[in-house]
């Protein structure tokens, strides 16, 4: 049986996706050329046929808009397999070893810098203006940020470093990437609220403060009528994702339940207004019903397991495993059934996560 699912999960997985970055058919000098030709460095994916995070940059990372926008504009941007045609050369000429890498050379073939692994789009593209900017290098972002200088771009950009060295010390990075995140909601909480109100001060949200428990998701919270008119909607919409996230977490347990804790979600969503058309109300009635005991939550679970948005699907997932994978063999069966029984009509996005949970259910003990 589990051959079947796991067979089934990867003809499933496959999909094509049309990127936002152009990446050109050209060769790597047709490719030199047309960045002399128009004034832009040549960017180059190394990758390879067999590489997850090669495919998992393409599907999630080059279709963006936000990514799009600047690699179309800065770079002519090429895609080559380094173990294929001239990518085997390419590979071996630039010393690449690791997939993705990602090359940025000039018009002469020199490189000027390489990012290598995987990076969420805001990210990616952080570090990629400051890998170009040689007024943004480690040594003089930690000299300037020891000094005591404090502004937008210079913690935006040390930060990002920071967490760009805390990936390669796996051993330790959840506390260094802990420290990171507080360097930078001590940042914004230190700051006059007209500061904390301007555009150039939302990074802090797009990736360094997680939870609506947070100081910063407070502060905006309380005050989000003082938020000018012209960026309040890109705060609340940033603000928004936070509010998926700890949905998620209160659902799957992540994080802990109360009533309080409840009405206090639903107190926020009102006062953003960021509810208006219903979307966290499944998550609100899950929620509950993981208070209320294991039979609401699995009935709940059943009744919504396909009428709630992806990140809701995950909770329940989540939630299912983490609040019956211990309990005895009939309640995981009654568990693991609820999920056995939308298999057939899940989405692939979906598929593998909730096979896995099935099987964790019905594992031996």
């Amino acid at each position: 049986m589990k051959k079947i699912i796991f067979s089934f999960i990867c003809l499933l997985l496959t999909s094509a996706v049309l990127a936002q970055t152009n990446f050109r058919e050209l060769s790597f000098d047709q490719a030199v050329a047309a960045a002399k030709a128009e004034g832009k460095l040549v960017f180059i994916d190394v990758m390879t046929s067999w590489c997850g995070p090669c495919k998992l940059m393409a599907r999630e990372v080059f279709p963006q808009k936000m990514v799009g926008d600047y690699m179309n504009k800065t770079f002519v941007n090429i895609k080559i397999d380094a173990e294929k045609g001239e990518g085997i050369q390419i590979a071996k000429a630039y010393n690449v070893h690791s997939y993705p890498t990602f090359l940025m050379v000039d018009t002469d073939k020199r490189e000027v810098a390489r990012l290598v692994g995987y990076k969420e789009g805001e990210s990616f593209i952080t570090e990629l203006q400051r890998l170009l900017n040689p007024d943004a290098t480690p040594e003089k972002l930690k000299a300037r940020y020891e000094s005591g200088e404090r502004n937008a771009w210079l913690v935006k950009n040390y930060a990002s470093y920071l967490h760009d060295e805390a990936l390669n010390d796996r051993r330790n990075y959840e506390k260094k990437s802990n420290e990171i995140n507080q360097m930078v909601a001590d940042y914004y909480m230190g700051l006059s609220d007209a500061d904390k109100f301007n555009p150039e001060n939302f990074f802090v949200f797009r990736k360094y403060v997680t939870s609506a428990d947070e100081p910063a998701v407070r502060f905006v919270v309380n005050n989000i009528k003082k938020v000018p008119a012209a960026s309040r909607q890109e705060l609340v919409e940033l603000i928004s994702k936070i509010y998926d996230n700890q949905e998620y977490f209160l659902i799957s347990g992540g994080r802990p339940l109360s009533q309080e804790g409840i009405n206090t979600f639903k107190s926020d969503l009102k006062a953003l207004g960021i509810n208006a058309n219903h979307k966290y109300d499944n998550g609100i009635t899950l929620m509950e019903a993981r208070l209320a005991g294991d039979d609401a939550f699995i009935q709940a679970c059943r009744t919504l397991f396909n009428k709630v948005t992806e990140m809701q699907l995950s909770g329940i997932l989540g939630g299912l495993n983490t609040k019956f994978s211990k309990s005895d063999e009939a309640t995981r069966k009654k568990a693991s059934r609820v999920i056995r029984e939308q298999l057939a009509d899940m989405d692939v996005n979906m598929l593998y996560t909730a096979v896995m949970t099935v099987l964790d259910l019905e594992g031996s003990h």
